[in-house]
């Protein structure tokens, strides 16, 4: 059995996201792309149980501030919904770049009153992530 080190650990401390050509990092205060299985399970009269699962689909969400700007993340959500569109999200500090095409939702405008700043979170059909590590 072979012992796998732990060498390149994930940290979202500094990272970045763009969206085609436009880098939207200063708004986005999460990416998280998860995927989901569907499973089924028939049994048979003698008491056999015959399960099997899906391939993985995937979805991301992307938290982020609300800016009211033309050109912010909010308006780009709600100005190209139902659109798919590319993204690379790149943690800087180490690791590779995850791509994956989104199919573009948008997101919840305004919140609660106060002094906080109005941030909102969209969960986005995605397709599977794809890995491309840096060059040394």
């Amino acid at each position: 059995m072979a012992v796998v080190a732990l060498t390149t650990p994930y940290s979202l401390k500094n990272a970045t996201l763009s969206i085609e050509a436009d880098d939207y990092t200063a708004a986005v205060t999460q990416v998280e792309f998860t995927p989901s299985t569907a499973t089924s399970t028939v049994r048979t009269i003698d008491g056999v149980a015959h399960k099997d699962q899906s391939t993985s689909e995937w979805t991301c969400t992307i938290g982020f501030i609300q800016d009211l700007d033309p050109s912010g993340l909010l308006r780009y959500l709600l100005d190209n919904d139902g659109e798919t569109k590319s993204v690379v999200f790149t943690p800087t500090t180490a690791g590779p770049s995850i791509s994956a095409d989104l199919v573009v939702s948008p997101g919840a405008i305004g919140g609660t009153a106060g002094a906080d700043l109005a941030v909102a979170s969209v969960t986005l059909v995605s397709t599977k992530p794809v890995f491309t590590d840096s060059s040394v």
